[in-house]
């Protein structure tokens, strides 16, 4: 929740910050596990401890930009429709045949994304830590425009990853060590790499 050396230092305000970023982080944490799992009852009847574990953390990543940022009823609204871009960015991993066993992306990439925008939405012009005084848009104020920040933010963002990971890939596979063997991926990195299944599939 933030530093405890510095939450009682003489002229900040820390311990009231770290207050609200307790209560919205856990909110909005609740609120993409509940939403998620309730989701996937709704899709396949059945209660999937796993959808709770990723709602939870896709909650937790909607919340993290904005954590000191927004009230609470808007961190609850940010939890569930993180659960929401969650559940949606996996399905269409999956339709798109896209091989994310542990849904990271939907988690962190597609979870991350929904909360830099929702700074922009959800920011209370008194939180905000910026010299124009912007703040969310959802707010009644002189400048309304941190909408446009989060944008440009979130373009730097994938033209950055975009870049950096397309280095990386390309100097693996010029390496020679991007995939492993056809014979290990057909067996599996679990029996290969682990000398055991991950799972007992009956």
């Amino acid at each position: 929740g933030g530093s405890t050396l510095s939450v009682f230092a003489l002229g900040v305000q820390y311990a009231r910050d770290l207050a609200r970023v307790c209560v919205t982080t856990t909110l909005s944490a609740a609120a993409g596990g509940l939403t998620v799992v309730s989701l996937e009852y709704y899709l396949s009847h059945v209660w999937d401890v796993v959808a709770v574990g990723n709602g939870v953390l896709g909650g937790l990543v909607s919340i993290t930009a904005g954590c000191v940022v927004v009230d609470p009823w808007a961190a609850i609204l940010i939890g569930i429709l993180g659960g929401f871009v969650y559940k949606g960015a996996s399905m269409l991993l999956v339709k798109l045949k896209i091989d994310d066993p542990l849904d990271a992306f939907a988690v962190h990439g597609a979870c991350g994304f929904w909360g830099v925008f929702a700074v922009g939405i959800f920011c209370r012009p008194e939180y905000a830590y910026n010299n124009f005084a912007a703040h969310g848009f959802v707010y009644p104020g002189s400048n309304p425009s941190l909408i446009g920040v989060q944008i440009v933010t979130l373009l730097i963002e994938i033209v950055w990853v975009s870049v950096t990971s397309s280095l990386m890939f390309f100097g693996l596979k010029m390496a020679g060590v991007l995939r492993v063997p056809p014979e290990v991926e057909e067996a599996g990195m679990d029996v290969s790499k682990h000398g055991g299944d991950a799972y007992t599939v009956a």
